[in-house]
């Protein structure tokens, strides 16, 4: 397979799973990364609109007419492409990156992208989500068993919102 240079960097990774999407004390929407067999927790913070996506992808709702994830999904698939997984990257100056990686015979692509679209991206085509495990290791908090619970009641109390309530915006 032939491979790009920001695939052979060999980083360690951890596979994640996608929790919700939460508000902070501002009420600015948080997406909510929990290691998948594990108890830490990463939080990313996202806009209204890339929760709204998130939100649409988990629950697997469709529209009369298509989203963008609908169209970024018919492009890739026409192509001839899938995705393989995402990959969050790194931090820098408050922000997040991630790579969507894309596969297609025996290429395989790296492309740069927002944590919010691909995480969107992942869900919608149930695409394998990874953090670099460095990152993982400096920005994640391990929850205690209590905080479990509460997560799950959160995830319950999630499936019930309308992602209208994330912003005053029409799709």
């Amino acid at each position: 397979m032939k491979h790009l240079a920001s695939l052979r960097r060999g980083i360690d990774v951890i596979e994640v799973e996608v929790q919700g999407v939460s508000f902070d004390l501002n009420n600015a929407p948080v997406l909510l990364l929990k290691e998948r067999g594990g108890r830490r927790l990463l939080p990313i913070w996202v806009g209204p609109i890339e929760a709204s996506a998130i939100t649409y992808a988990a629950r697997r709702e469709s529209f009369e007419r298509p989203l963008t994830l609908d169209i970024i999904k018919r492009i890739i698939e026409a192509l001839g492409s899938k995705v393989e997984r995402i990959i969050i990257t790194g931090l820098k100056e408050n922000t997040y990156y991630a790579s969507l990686v894309l596969s297609r015979d025996d290429e395989v692509i790296s492309i740069d992208a927002r944590p919010s679209d691909s995480v969107a991206i992942a869900v919608h085509m149930r695409a394998p989500i990874f953090v670099d495990s460095e990152l993982m290791e400096e920005q994640s908090r391990e929850m205690a068993e209590d905080e479990e619970a509460k997560l799950d009641e959160l995830k319950e109390r999630l499936r019930d919102i309308d992602p209208e309530n994330f912003g005053n915006f029409k799709l």
